[in-house]
């Protein structure tokens, strides 16, 4: 009954693939009758050799022509019928296999996510290619083999049943024996095709995998665990087709040997009378002709049953995905545009392949939510825990196991699919580019019509311009495979460019800037800014920097919202995102990208100044600042002539008899190295250093050189000197003339060690070591010299340094970086000198006015939010000199300084003294680095005297 019942869907799947090649009858018809032609020769020349052999015995003038002519007919006849027989029959094969594919490539783009969630892509790969070939056995070969092949058998019987029925009949009892080895034959084929087809798979996604992670494979070593892979899997599939090609072997000599000896039974039937004695000589040549040359159809015909068998197995394979339900089209509703309002109502879900259903885990549980339309909702928690599910059932990449899903009040399920997925635009970490242009992948499926000027506008606005000018063809470049050719913040750059041209009303950023660098995300940050205007965008996210100023927040954990509201509400509660929050600004996570400031939720006043707009043009890399690129390379040519000048003739700087340690910066503005000159003031001291530190004086009014302690007016010297002395307790001399600066330290203290703050530019003071200090957020900006850019010397000076130092996150502008990250330890009252705990504060006054004159406020903006405070930023000039009006605000909320600008805030009497604070830091690296600064000193000769103490 199995056997029937086997034989029966064999039979249905046959005919299903018969169904292609149905169109084609007459091409089929064709094939016929080229086949007989070719089988009617082959006989034919048997036929005329037997009457040439009869004709010896009675020569005739006319043979001398005759039987040449026949036998030049029977083989132009029999040439021309096999090319018409394997033309028709490869066109109508190769015609079927491209339609098929064709049907399994068009299948795959409208299958449900469950069907990709359940496949590997390795295998989805292979029946597309090797899977699809194999149905050429049971088209082409098969049918040629059937036709060709069984019309030469039909003709050659039928010639032996006219010479000898009583020896045909005879020679055929072999029959049943053949149709039973072919049948045993059969049954191991298709066994052993469907085993070769998913072995093929295995080799496909192994290598598949392989390929695509080969930087994973060779940095953690992998290559022998996916050497042992790939043999294990080519391995199998070597052994299942060696036991087809034994199997196909075996059963096809065995027929052939059956066939040997019937023929050899007639050869002796022959000689008996009354069977074969009444044969002509050439009747009787002709007659074994024909059975001998009946063993190769024969053969072939037993080879088949493997052809049929692989091609059947592979035709099951690919119907199975044919048979594949698609997405459902969804409803009747079809608008041009959405308001974009979205509405959760007790949504549940769980991944439909992964359990039988009363096993299944819920991923999410009964989530409601409602989003308005330009509303932005920042979907927050930890790894794995629904985000991007949630975001997916939007798009109706799944569908709700409970609950339901509103758009404008109407149920998703509502609108028809591809109205639905036009109202979407979709941005993730993963970006996926094709291999084509720049333009294509930008301007990608239905947005292939839009014109070069909307194109040019998203480009613009996705601030992908900046480095598509500089790619060799522009938007025609191509981009690679998978866009293999562009980094990772250009990839993002493309898929936002590509969202801004589809401008759809909802958009969903599933962690679009997680993986990039400082440098990419400012870029990127920038652009996600752009595409959200007056959008309904869902922002799935890990890094809670960038989603505070999302008008919602949902904290999703084990699959459940459990808080909403804003970032300064969710702070405030002390909550789930709160503790998120701090425990990313504790470990510096978040320091790679500062949010951009946050309304607070009490009125304060505007901010007096930002940011020059020439600084924010060198950093945001604008174009008009590279209008100035010949005064930079003159600037770039005189730094690097002075720096020559130095190398050169050592002798042109002066040396102190002590070590002389210089920490500075390539850029202008804040970069950190004040409070770095700190900590290695306080390292040095706890081993046993007498340190003192020499500093520009920058905003003091000293007649110098002049000596600083901690009671010494950041007036007269300057904040930076004035907090040094004061956080240190070091002898601090300040003066532009650092050799007469250093001079004055010595003469009138005892120094080891002489720490020179922002001197790597005045070669006129030997150094012994230099540490140079990058700012990890914002990195060179447009990596231009003044006053194009930022720099001060070419950034390749770096690579001159002993040591650089990257402030809140790496640069990648030297080999062997080190991060430090600025630590809040107090928040300090200006007034009273009253010390609170940072996170204290931020309890009992999360509101606050941040007034900041620094290089770089955005990273102060940073701290501030990384202890819990809503800052409203108030950006001064760096190195401003204060004025009481600069901190009048109305109302009680506290004012919060810097701990540099508090130097000079100190000696300012107003009645907001009581409620101005300032924030004390220390900076702490991300490893130690005391083994590495210990090396360091010494291979400088620079001795650390004793152990910490």
């Amino acid at each position: 009954m199995a056997t029937s019942d086997s034989q029966a869907s064999d039979w249905a799947v046959y005919r299903r693939l018969l169904g292609y090649v149905a169109d084609q009858k007459r091409w089929f018809a064709l094939a016929v009758v080229g086949f007989l032609l070719t089988a009617g020769g082959e006989a034919g020349f048997a036929r005329v050799f037997g009457m040439v052999i009869d004709g010896l015995g009675a020569p005739d003038p006319s043979y001398i022509w005759l039987f040449p002519a026949l036998m030049i007919v029977l083989a132009t006849g029999r040439a021309l019928g096999s090319i018409a027989g394997e033309y028709t029959l490869s066109r109508i094969s190769f015609r079927a296999i491209h339609r098929i594919r064709r049907e399994l490539f068009d299948r795959l783009l409208v299958l449900p996510s469950a069907f990709y969630d359940g496949s590997a892509r390795g295998h989805l790969v292979s029946r597309l290619t090797f899977t699809t070939a194999q149905l050429r056995d049971a088209t082409t070969d098969a049918l040629k083999i059937i036709v060709s092949d069984g019309l030469k058998v039909v003709v050659y019987l039928a010639g032996m049943f006219y010479i000898n029925w009583l020896l045909t009949v005879i020679f055929l009892a072999i029959a049943p024996l053949v149709g039973a080895i072919v049948r045993y034959a059969a049954r191991r084929f298709r066994t052993l095709s469907k085993r070769i087809q998913d072995s093929m798979g295995d080799v496909t996604h192994v290598s598949a995998e392989a390929v695509a992670g080969y930087r994973e494979v060779k940095i953690f070593g992998g290559e022998r665990y996916e050497e042992e892979r790939f043999r294990t899997a080519s391995d199998r599939n070597r052994r299942q087709n060696l036991k087809m090609a034994t199997t196909k072997a075996t059963s096809a000599q065995v027929i052939q040997w059956l066939a040997a000896g019937a023929l050899a039974a007639l050869v002796g039937l022959i000689f008996m009378p009354g069977v074969g004695g009444s044969m002509t000589p050439g009747e009787f040549a002709t007659y074994l002709a024909l059975a001998g040359a009946l063993a190769n159809p024969i053969k072939k015909l037993s080879d088949v049953s493997a052809r049929l068998q692989r091609g059947l197995a592979a035709a099951t394979d690919i119907f199975g995905q044919l048979d594949e339900a698609a997405e459902p089209p969804g409803g009747d509703i079809d608008v041009e545009r959405v308001a974009g309002a979205i509405r959760f109502e007790g949504v549940s879900f769980a991944y439909p392949h992964r359990q039988p259903e009363s096993e299944r885990e819920l991923v999410l549980r009964d989530v409601s939510l409602t989003i308005e339309p330009g509303q932005t909702l920042a979907l927050v928690g930890r790894s794995g825990a629904g985000k991007s599910t949630l975001a997916s059932l939007i798009a109706r990449f799944y569908e709700p196991s409970a609950g339901r899903i509103l758009l404008d009040g109407k149920p998703l399920s509502s609108y028809r699919l591809s109205c639905l997925r036009r109202q979407i635009a979709l941005v993730t970490q993963q970006v996926t580019l094709f291999n084509d242009t720049v333009g294509n992948n930008i301007a990608y499926g239905s947005l292939a019509d839009r014109p070069a000027a909307a194109v040019a506008d998203a480009v613009r606005r996705a601030h992908a311009d900046i480095f598509i000018e500089r790619l060799p063809k522009g938007l025609d470049t191509i981009v690679g495979d998978d866009g293999t050719m562009l980094s990772g913040g250009q990839r993002q750059r493309i898929a936002i460019a590509r969202a801004l041209l589809k401008d759809a009303p909802v958009l969903i950023l599933d962690e679009a800037t997680s993986s990039l660098d400082a440098h990419s995300e400012r870029h990127v940050q920038a652009a996600l800014e752009e595409v959200m205007q007056g959008r309904t965008t869902i922002v799935i996210a890990h890094r809670l920097s960038t989603v505070e100023n999302a008008d919602r927040i949902a904290v999703v954990e084990d699959g459940a919202v459990v808080e909403t509201g804003t970032h300064a509400e969710l702070v405030a509660k002390g909550g789930s995102y709160a503790d998120l929050y701090r425990s990313q600004f504790e470990n510096g996570e978040t320091l790679a990208a500062p949010a951009p400031p946050v309304a607070a939720p009490v009125p304060l006043p505007t901010a007096a100044r930002t940011l020059s707009p020439l600084v924010e043009a060198w950093y945001s890399d604008r174009l008009w600042p590279r209008l100035l690129a010949p005064f930079a390379a003159l600037f770039a040519w005189l730094a690097r002539r002075q720096r020559r000048r130095y190398l050169r003739d050592p002798s042109r700087a002066w040396r102190a008899p002590v070590p002389v340690v210089v920490v500075g910066n390539i850029t202008v503005g804040g970069t950190g190295k004040t409070p770095l000159v700190i900590y290695l003031a306080r390292w040095l001291a706890r081993r046993g250093n007498r340190v003192g530190v020499v500093s520009r004086g920058y905003g003091g009014k000293a007649r110098y050189p002049a000596a600083v302690d901690a009671d010494t007016p950041a007036a007269v010297c300057g904040d930076e000197a004035a907090m040094v002395a004061r956080r240190t307790g070091c002898p601090v001399v300040v003066d532009p003339n650092r050799p007469r600066a250093v001079r004055r330290l010595l003469a009138e203290n005892e120094v080891d060690v002489v720490l020179s703050d922002d001197g790597l530019q005045h070669y006129a003071l030997a150094r012994d070591l230099e540490i140079a200090v990058v700012d990890g957020l914002r990195g060179i900006g447009n990596g231009l010299c003044l006053p194009a850019g930022p720099l001060r010397e070419p950034v390749e000076r770096l690579g001159d340094c002993d040591w650089v130092v990257c402030n809140a996150a790496a640069a990648r502008l030297a080999a062997d970086e080190s991060v430090m990250a600025p630590h809040a330890t107090a928040v300090v009252n200006i007034a009273t000198g009253e010390r609170v705990a940072p996170a204290d504060f931020a309890a009992s006054n999360p509101d606050v006015l941040a007034v900041a004159g620094v290089g770089n406020p955005m990273r102060f903006e940073a701290t501030l939010r990384g202890i819990g405070l809503t800052p409203t930023m108030r950006i001064l000039p760096d190195h401003h000199a204060f004025a009481a009006e600069d901190l009048n605000v109305a109302g009680e909320v506290p004012l919060v300084v810097t701990e540099k600008d508090a130097e000079k805030i100190k000696s300012l009497d107003a009645v907001w003294r009581e409620r101005c604070w300032y924030v004390e830091i220390e900076m702490r690296f991300s490893e130690p680095v005391d083994e590495r600064l210990e090396r360091l000193f010494e291979s400088r000769g620079l001795r650390v005297r004793g152990g910490e103490r």
